[in-house]
């Protein structure tokens, strides 16, 4: 994208579309992003929707389709003036005579002309502003040379929404973005992962990469596994390029005390119904920290009596049921007393700007709901008790962005519609005021509360074929009004993103970097450092 090259003449504007005759021997890709040069006014512009015209009669189309299909040669005369390629445009900026760039205020004069974008227009769009590189700008399904970045700072607050299809791109993408987080110089973020697929450490597979592959690894992140035992330094090693590469990570044990846990916590999973809920509260309230030992240990007969018939003998029986599921064999949620306290040491990495991942590939989707939720919840406490009571203290802490995975599931119309509540609803509402985000990602948008979508400012699109999903994203966002076919059709890795907290202005068509891309180089950096060092 050295030069511009011309590719068409507009033929009509209105609002903020525009369209334009293609020159012949050259393609419009949905997509890509053109340039229409009027004078002194530039007009950056996205391709929506190609498509052939012709000012042929139906029955002169009908007698040359024959033709054509039955191996006839097919001759027109004035062709090139009655048929011909078209595309449909959408201004997403204006750039005036001084290089100042704005949202458009005006349309072309017809017969301007088109150009592709050169390395000077991109520049000028001001998108690689932010301090966590994403991927390259694409023109249609080319890739320039152009960095996209997004401001923490401006951008995990007012929350992030990232969606696909499955196998689109979603796991990579949240791969890039801590690894963005684990580069940052400062500790001013600091990124939640709760992965329950064992992808993010390691990468989880033969020949795949994780975060600790990467250098800044030793000391950024915080890793919480069952691997280990104590507070202590975990030890990766890897082979790369011919050589062994030791990791020293910082690492806590996958263990969390029952005691510590409230009704409140199991509410907000979502797996209880009103009755069973007012039961745990009622338990809670007679029995103190003894009141989930009581629950699962007692018989239904005894915890019927003591409680005094406050709850009917098949409440209790499915709520125990229920609370053995969230249990389980007692590999993260403890009976007795943990060694160490994880809320307090996930607390204390998030202060120190660390990204933490917790890996519990071994967990049942119950369990990794009520970590969700612990987590979460204790957060954002946090934060709200720490801006309330030490505001100069919080607000030196990190900007904290919480992953979640599968966030339909707790964020749902169904589940938000009836009066529920939980954590991740007020972090929504709420979050922005403390510094405390969400990162949603979900294959399926459409199920997503209508104003949690809205709260989501920042919206990484990737591949999403299904219309309800594809529809929902459109209908709550801003600069996507004529995006769904190309939503439709974007490959793996490649996402419309829109960011206006960014100060990106228009849906930006991203590439996103391969994760494994950006450990290689690193890991050659980190090699010629060495290198250099001994020399």
């Amino acid at each position: 994208m050295e030069e511009s090259i011309p590719i068409g003449v507009v033929i009509a504007a209105e609002g903020v579309t525009v369209k334009f005759r293609v020159n012949e021997g050259v393609y419009a890709e949905r997509g890509q992003l053109l340039k229409v040069v009027d004078g002194e006014k530039t007009f950056i512009v996205r391709v929506y929707d190609p498509e052939p015209v012709s000012l042929l009669a139906p029955a002169e189309v009908a007698r040359l389709s024959l033709k054509k299909s039955c191996g006839e040669q097919v001759e027109l005369m004035d062709k090139q003036l009655r048929v011909y390629n078209a595309a449909k445009a959408v201004i997403v900026a204006e750039v005036n005579g001084r290089g100042e760039v704005h949202g458009p205020s005006t349309v072309p004069s017809m017969f301007s002309e088109v150009y592709t974008l050169s390395k000077g227009d991109l520049k000028l769009l001001c998108l690689d502003g932010g301090d966590l590189e994403v991927g390259f700008v694409r023109s249609g399904h080319v890739v320039t040379s152009q960095k996209v970045s997004l401001s923490g700072r401006d951008v995990f607050p007012h929350h992030m929404l990232v969606c696909s299809a499955t196998g689109g791109g979603k796991t990579n993408f949240c791969k890039v973005l801590a690894a963005s987080v684990l580069k940052c110089c400062d500790n001013a973020y600091s990124l939640i992962i709760i992965d329950t697929e064992g992808e993010y450490f390691d990468g989880g597979s033969q020949g795949a990469y994780g975060l600790a592959h990467l250098p800044q690894a030793e000391e950024k992140l915080f890793y919480v596994s069952q691997r280990v035992k104590e507070l202590r330094d975990f030890y990766y090693t890897f082979s790369w390029n011919g050589r062994f590469v030791k990791r020293r990570v910082k690492a806590c044990p996958l263990e969390v005390w029952l005691g510590l846990l409230k009704p409140e916590d199991f509410r907000q999973t979502g797996f209880f119904t009103p009755p069973q809920e007012a039961l745990l509260w009622i338990a809670y309230r007679e029995f103190g920290r003894s009141w989930l030992s009581m629950l699962m240990d007692w018989d239904i007969d005894e915890v019927y009596r003591e409680l005094g018939g406050k709850a009917q003998k098949s409440t209790i029986a499915v709520v125990k049921r229920k609370l053995k599921m969230f249990v389980g064999d007692e590999t993260v949620f403890k009976r007795s007393d943990c060694k160490v306290d994880l809320i307090a040491e996930v607390l204390n990495a998030v202060k120190d700007g660390k990204v933490v991942l917790i890996d519990m590939p071994m967990a049942t989707e119950a369990q990794e709901a009520l970590l969700t939720v612990l987590i979460a919840r204790r957060v954002f406490e946090a934060y709200e008790r720490a801006k309330k009571f030490s505001p100069e203290w919080w607000s030196k802490l990190p900007t904290v962005l919480i992953v979640v995975e599968e966030a339909h599931r707790y964020l749902s119309k169904r589940m938000l519609s009836e009066g529920e509540s939980n954590v991740f609803a007020e972090i929504s509402k709420r979050g922005r005021k403390y510094r405390v985000g969400l990162c949603c990602i979900t294959q399926m948008p459409s199920e997503l509360n209508e104003m949690v979508l809205r709260q989501q400012l920042t919206k990484v699109v990737l591949p999403l074929p299904t219309k309800a999903d594809y529809t929902a994203i459109v209908s709550h966002s801003p600069y996507l009004d004529d995006a769904e076919n190309e939503i439709k059709t974007l490959d793996r890795g490649e996402a419309l993103l829109v960011s206006p907290p960014s100060g990106l202005k228009f849906a930006v068509p991203v590439k996103i970097h391969k994760f494994e891309e950006l450990v290689e180089e690193e890991l050659a950096l980190e090699e010629s450092m060495k290198a250099f060092q001994v020399g």
